[in-house]
C-alpha cells in the first residue's frame, strides 16, 4: 500500500519544516536532533508505578540502567530493553516511552540499559554492555524484586540487533535462561543487498544512506560486520534461541533483513511472529503520539510479553482507544505473516536475482517517481510530443484497408487476423523487410525476420538460441547497455567485455579478447555492440572499422549481434552503412526496434536472421525458424493488433520510415547540439580540464557521457535529485568489468529546449557543490 495518511502527513511536515537527514549533522548534534524528535512523536509520557535510575557494572565502567515497575505484585516478570539509534544516537531516555508503555500493558518490569555509544566505542562494546546488563538482572533481579525466571529481551532498529545478538551469546554461553525476544525492525546483516535496502531512499525518514552511516559508525572494519554478533542473520546455527515477535515497517530500508531472520529462526525450529505493518516506517513503533500504527505495535509487542512472561492483562488498556474522531475504518490492518506457508528464500532463486544490474532501471524510475519536479536527463525516451492518439487508430485503419484490398482479405480474415493467434514469428515481416532494404540497405527474404515483442525479446530469442553450453562466451562492449548483460545473466551465458575507446570498438581488441577467451578453452560465440550513437557512451563506428569488425568476425569465427536502435538520429553527417548491410558472409544478426522511430508502447520489434542452419541429416532451414521454436514457448507470438499498428505506419510511410522521422531527427539533432553548448557555458575551459571535467561529442543519438571529479554513484543520484533537481544516470551500472564510478550518462531526447538549458544549470550547481564537497 502507499504511505500510511498519517505518515504522510508527517512527511509532510517535516518537508516543510526543512528537515535535515541525522547523518549530515555532527554527532552530537544528531543525538540531540534524534532525542527531541522522539519526543515530539513519541507523546505524553505514561505514570507507570515507579521508576528508578541505577548503575550496575559493565565491562567499560559502570552501566546506567532505569528499572520501571507496573501496579502489580512481585516477583515481577522482566524486559531488558535496548534503545534504538543506530548504536551512535540515543540514551535511557530515548526509549522512555515504549518503556513506560510496554510496563503498564504487559505488567512487568522494563529495564533500560545506556549502552555505550558509538563511534567513541565500536562494536562490539554495545553488545557487552548489554549482555552485562542481562546477566546481572538474571544473578540479581531478585533483589529488586523481579523474577529472573521470567526474563525477555528486547529493542527496536539497533536495539533489536542488539537483543538478537544477546540471546546468541546466552544460548552458546550457557545462560542466563532468555524466555522470548521482542525484535522490532532489527538490523540483522551488515552486507544485506535485499529489495528493501535498494528502493528505500526518501530523504525525509530513515534510508539506505543512514543504514550505512550508522554500519561506518558502529564498525572498526567491513571484517568486523561478518561477525555474527553484529549480523545476527550471519549465525551458523539459529536453533535454541527464545520465541520471538519480529516486526517490520513496509518503507524501511532493513525490512528485509528482520523478515530474512524471521524466517530463519523458524527454519531452525523457533517459535516465531512476524508482523510488516504496511504503509510503516522505521522508527513508527516510537512514534506512539502521531502514529495509530505505532499504538497497535505497541499493544502486539504487550500481548507477546504477557503470553510468553505469563502475566495478567491490565485491567484498564493502558493505551487509550481511539476516539470517533480518531478513528479511521480504512487502516490497513498489520500484515501478519504465516511462518508455516511456502514462503521463499532468495537464495534458492536463481542467482541472477541478486544482480544489482538488475535493478539499475528499478532504482531510476523509483528516484524519478520520488523527485517528479526534477529534470531527468535519465531516461533515453522518446520525446512525447510526437505521440497523437488519432495515430493509433489511423494506422489500424490503413492497415485494414491494405489487408482488404491489397490482400483480398474477407471480413472474417480481418478479424482472425486482429483477434486470433497469428504467425509465430509475425505477420508484418513482408513490410519490416521492404522498409529495412529502403531505409538500412539491408536486402533479405521476408522469412528471415522473426517480428519480437521489442528489441529485448529479440536479444533473449538469440542468446538463448545460439549459447548451447557453459563454455560459450558473449563478447560485449564495456561501457554496455544493461539491457544484454542482464539477459545474458538470466541464461547464466558469460560474458567478457571489450574496451570500447573513444570512437568504439577497435577490431584488433575483439580480436584479441576473442583469441584470450579461446586460449582459455572457451568459445568466443558472439559480439555484442551497438554500432550507431551507443547506449550509454554515445560512440559510433566508422565504414571502414566497421569492415575491419566483419573480417574480425569472420577470422575469429564470431557472429555479430548489430542493436541498432538509434541509426537514424545523425548530428552531423550522412548516416552509416549499417554492419548488416555490409554483411557478405551472414555473420551479422541485426537486432531492430520500432520504440524510437514510431513509439515504445507498441512494443515491437525485430530479429533480422537469414543464416543457414544444418541438421546431421544435411536439411537446412534459417535461423529465423530456430528462433521460432524458443518464441513459441515464451510469448507465443508478438500481439495482433500492435503489429497492425506498425504495420500501418510502414504502409503510411511508403516503408521509407527515415524520411517519416524527418521531424525527431531534427528535434533530437537540435537537442544534442543544445545539450553540448550548455554544458560548453557552465563548464568553460581552460578550467574544466584542470578539474577533471570533461565529455564526449557524439555525432548522433540520445547520449553522451560527462566525467567529473567525485564518484558519481547512485548517493550522488539521490542528492543531485533532492538538492539540485536534476537527475542523470550513473555509468557504474553499465561496465561489466567494473569502471565508470567518476562518469554520469546524460539523456536529452526526452527533454525541451528550454528543459535542457535549465537542467544543465541545475546540473552545473550539483556538480560545483560536489567538488566543495569533496575538495575536488
Amino acid at each position: 500500500m502507499p504511505l500510511d495518511p498519517q505518515v504522510q502527513a508527517l512527511r509532510a511536515a517535516r518537508e516543510a519544516g526543512g528537515h535535515r537527514q541525522l547523518y549530515s549533522y555532527t554527532v552530537e548534534e544528531a543525538r540531540a536532533e534524534d532525542l527531541a524528535a522522539i519526543r515530539a512523536t513519541g507523546g505524553s509520557p505514561e505514570p507507570v508505578a515507579a521508576v528508578d535510575d541505577l548503575t550496575v557494572p559493565g565491562p567499560g565502567g559502570e552501566l546506567p540502567i532505569r528499572l520501571y515497575r507496573p501496579e502489580a505484585d512481585g516477583p515481577l516478570p522482566v524486559l531488558v530493553y535496548f534503545f534504538g539509534g543506530g548504536w551512535t544516537l540515543g540514551t535511557i531516555d530515548t526509549s522512555d516511552a515504549i518503556c513506560r508503555n510496554l510496563t503498564n500493558a504487559a505488567g512487568c518490569a522494563v529495564v533500560a540499559v545506556g549502552y555505550r555509544l558509538a563511534p567513541e566505542h565500536k562494536f562490539p562494546a554495545a553488545v557487552e554492555d548489554c549482555h552485562a546488563a542481562v546477566r546481572w538482572i538474571a544473578r540479581y533481579g531478585a533483589a529488586l524484586g523481579l523474577d529472573p525466571a521470567r526474563l525477555a529481551v528486547g529493542g527496536d532498529s539497533a536495539g533489536g540487533n542488539l537483543a538478537a545478538a544477546v540471546t546468541l551469546l546466552a544460548r552458546d554461553q550457557a545462560g542466563p535462561a532468555i524466555a522470548a525476544q521482542l525484535l522490532v525492525y532489527p538490523n540483522t546483516d551488515h552486507l544485506a543487498d535485499t529489495p528493501s535496502r535498494r528502493e528505500n531512499h526518501d530523504p525525509y525518514f530513515f534510508n539506505t544512506r543512514s543504514v550505512q552511516w550508522y554500519w561506518d559508525n558502529y564498525l572498526a572494519d567491513a571484517a568486523a560486520g561478518g561477525d555474527p554478533l553484529a549480523s545476527p542473520l550471519r549465525a551458523a546455527d539459529h536453533g535454541g534461541l527464545p520465541p520471538a515477535l519480529v516486526i517490520t515497517a513496509e518503507y524501511d530500508p532493513i525490512r528485509d533483513e528482520g523478515e530474512a531472520y524471521a524466517h530463519r529462526l523458524a527454519g531452525a525450529g523457533v517459535p516465531v511472529e512476524l508482523t510488516r505493518y504496511p504503509g510503516m516506517v522505521h522508527g513508527f513503533f516510537a512514534m506512539g503520539g502521531v502514529l495509530d500504527a505505532g499504538r497497535a505495535a505497541l499493544a502486539q509487542a504487550a500481548g507477546f510479553l504477557r503470553d510468553r512472561l505469563a502475566t495478567r492483562a491490565p485491567a484498564a488498556p493502558a493505551v487509550p482507544a481511539p476516539g470517533p474522531a480518531e478513528a479511521d475504518l480504512d487502516r490497513a490492518e498489520p500484515d501478519r505473516v504465516d511462518l508455516d506457508r511456502a514462503d521463499l528464500d532468495r537464495a534458492e532463486l536463481h542467482r541472477s536475482l541478486a544482480d544489482p544490474l538488475l535493478d539499475a532501471m528499478n532504482f531510476l524510475n523509483e528516484v524519478t517517481g520520488r523527485f517528479p519536479e526534477a529534470l531527468s536527463f535519465a531516461p533515453g525516451r522518446p520525446y512525447e510530443g510526437f505521440f497523437d492518439v488519432e495515430q493509433v487508430t489511423r494506422y489500424l485503419a490503413v492497415y485494414l484497408d491494405h489487408l482488404r484490398r491489397e490482400r483480398g482479405y474477407t471480413e472474417e480474415q480481418v478479424r482472425t487476423e486482429l483477434f486470433q493467434y497469428g504467425r509465430t514469428n509475425g505477420f508484418i515481416h513482408e513490410l519490416v523487410a521492404r522498409t529495412i532494404a529502403n531505409d538500412e540497405g539491408i536486402v533479405v527474404p521476408p522469412e528471415s525476420l522473426v517480428v519480437t515483442v521489442g528489441c529485448q525479446e529479440g536479444m533473449l530469442l538469440v542468446l538463448r538460441a545460439l549459447f548451447a553450453g557453459p563454455d560459450d562466451v558473449l563478447l560485449v562492449n564495456s561501457p554496455c547497455y544493461v539491457g544484454v548483460t542482464g539477459a545474458a545473466a538470466l541464461l547464466d551465458i558469460a560474458i567478457v567485455p571489450v574496451p570500447e575507446g573513444p570512437d568504439g570498438l577497435e577490431p584488433a581488441t575483439v580480436a584479441e579478447v576473442a583469441r584470450r577467451v579461446r586460449a582459455e578453452g572457451r568459445r568466443p560465440r558472439a559480439l555484442y555492440l551497438v554500432p550507431d550513437f551507443a547506449n550509454p557512451s554515445g560512440a559510433s563506428l566508422s565504414v571502414d572499422r566497421r569492415k575491419d569488425l566483419l573480417g574480425v568476425a569472420e577470422a575469429e569465427d564470431l557472429l555479430v549481434l548489430e542493436d541498432n536502435p538509434y541509426g537514424f538520429f545523425v548530428r552531423e553527417g550522412e548516416p552509416t552503412a549499417t554492419l548488416k548491410s555490409l554483411d557478405t558472409g551472414r555473420r551479422v544478426i541485426h537486432l531492430g526496434s520500432f520504440a524510437k522511430t514510431a513509439f515504445p508502447g507498441a512494443r515491437v520489434g525485430y530479429v533480422v536472421a537469414d543464416q543457414e542452419v544444418r541438421d546431421a541429416a544435411g536439411r537446412r532451414t534459417l535461423l529465423a525458424d530456430e528462433l521460432s521454436k524458443v518464441k513459441s514457448m515464451t510469448t507465443v507470438n508478438t500481439p495482433a493488433l500492435s503489429q497492425a499498428v506498425i504495420g500501418g505506419l510502414l504502409i503510411e510511410s511508403g516503408f521509407r520510415l527515415r524520411r517519416a522521422n524527418a521531424k525527431p531527427i531534427a528535434f533530437y539533432r537540435a537537442n544534442l547540439d543544445t545539450l553540448l553548448a550548455e554544458l560548453e557555458r557552465h563548464f568553460p575551459e581552460p578550467g574544466r580540464s584542470g578539474a577533471g571535467i570533461g565529455w564526449n561529442r557524439p555525432d548522433g543519438g540520445f547520449f553522451l557521457t560527462v566525467t567529473v571529479p567525485f564518484p558519481a554513484d547512485r548517493e550522488a543520484l539521490e542528492r543531485s535529485a533532492r538538492d539540485f533537481g536534476v537527475l542523470w544516470t550513473p555509468m557504474g551500472d553499465f561496465y561489466p568489468d567494473g569502471g565508470g564510478s567518476h562518469q554520469l550518462r546524460l539523456a536529452c531526447s526526452y527533454l525541451t529546449v528550454d528543459q535542457i538549458r535549465e537542467g544543465v544549470g541545475r546540473l552545473a550547481a550539483f556538480v560545483a557543490a560536489e567538488r566543495a564537497a569533496t575538495g575536488h
